[in-house]
């Protein structure tokens, strides 16, 4: 490898730099030939053909080796286009993981700073149990989603492969590739929505609570549920003096997300009966409630609502109902209950304190 990076040839001085970007990337922290390659890397920087300097520039946008940053820097002022292009998407590519690794150490920082609190009230073994829990419930998480996400690719694989065999055998249609292209535009955009309810899922947002008028914050549901997608009628019924100390966007997105089921589950039905949605104060507690006359739910769906991935909706992203479920138990000291039949429709009932203790970092 280290004679091909040093070779005349330009063509095999292409394949040393491929086969450097290989081993780089496999080779163990401190090996102590790391750092002649990348000097034959860095040196080849200059070299006289363009091709050479785009491949540093691909390698440099593979590590974050910091000899790398001046090269960059001298390639995105190249002759040649190309290896501009590669130079600045090399550094941007350099400025994400810095920044990820940065956010990785403050999410350390903030996890270890819990852990020491759970220990100081509850000593080794209490920080001990908590950190097992925690990551046997990340493990859970991840694996469920690898699973979907490889249920979501293996469609666009098949549409790929498609489109490749009809365009070997010369058998494509404009129809054709304008169908499987709307195919994969739809399951991207799928995936796309999976991974954005997992980011809000698993977001840590700092929240500021305050005293919100609910009915104020019921309307306001019903105005983005509104202005979103059609909706059949939704009637509010809560008395304007109830205030509850909550964080109003986070439970505004909760209730959005119960709300949007509702509407969902009476689509379809050709006299739909309004979603009623009601408030009352109970003591020192609000309850909330959400009524649709839609579709409903047998035992086996209902039981399944609230766990990630499961959705019996064509396009649905199995967060929702979680996501309402994490904001109003895990923020907000409340408490969510499900009751449905099928074919008759679905009651959501929120329980929530008037008066919140704390703020959640």
């Amino acid at each position: 490898m280290l004679a091909a990076l040093d070779a005349r040839d330009w063509a095999q001085i292409l394949e040393g730099i491929a086969a450097a970007a290989a081993w780089l990337r496999s080779a163990t922290p401190g090996d102590p030939q790391i750092q002649p390659v990348i000097a034959r890397l860095v040196a080849l920087a200059q070299h006289g053909k363009w091709e050479v300097r785009r491949a540093v520039a691909h390698v440099a946008a593979q590590t974050l080796h910091g000899d790398f940053a001046p090269v960059l820097a001298t390639l995105a002022t190249d002759d040649n286009s190309r290896v501009r292009q590669a130079a600045d998407a090399a550094a941007l590519r350099r400025r994400d993981w810095a920044n990820a690794s940065a956010l990785g150490r403050q999410h350390e920082d903030h996890i270890n700073a819990t852990l020491d609190d759970i220990e100081a009230r509850f000593g080794p073994r209490g920080r001990a149990a908590v950190k097992r829990a925690s990551e046997q419930i990340a493990n859970t998480f991840a694996r469920e989603l690898y699973h979907e996400v490889i249920k979501l690719l293996s469609p666009l694989a098949a549409s790929a492969d498609r489109l490749r065999t009809r365009l070997e055998s010369n058998r494509a249609t404009r129809e054709d590739l304008l169908e499987e292209a709307i195919r994969i535009e739809r399951r991207a955009a799928h995936l796309r929505a999976v991974l954005d309810g997992m980011r809000s899922y698993t977001a840590q947002p700092k929240l500021q609570f305050a005293a919100q008028s609910v009915k104020d914050l019921l309307d306001e549901t019903v105005a983005l549920v509104r202005d979103n997608q059609q909706a059949p009628r939704i009637e509010v019924h809560a008395d304007e003096a109830i205030t509850a100390d909550v964080s109003r966007e986070r439970l505004v997105q909760a209730l959005m997300n119960l709300l949007v089921n509702a509407v969902e589950a009476s689509a379809g039905l050709a006299e739909a009966a309004p979603i009623v949605v009601r408030a009352t104060q109970e003591a020192a507690r609000v309850v909330i409630t959400i009524e649709d006359f839609g579709c409903g739910m047998n035992e086996e769906v209902l039981a399944d609502a609230p766990v990630l991935f499961a959705t019996s909706k064509p396009h649905g992203t199995g967060f929702g109902l979680p996501l309402a479920i994490k904001i109003i138990e895990s923020e907000h000291d409340g408490r969510l209950s499900l009751a449905s039949t099928k074919g008759h429709g679905t009651v959501v009932t929120i329980v929530l304190p008037l008066r919140h203790q704390r703020d959640h970092a």
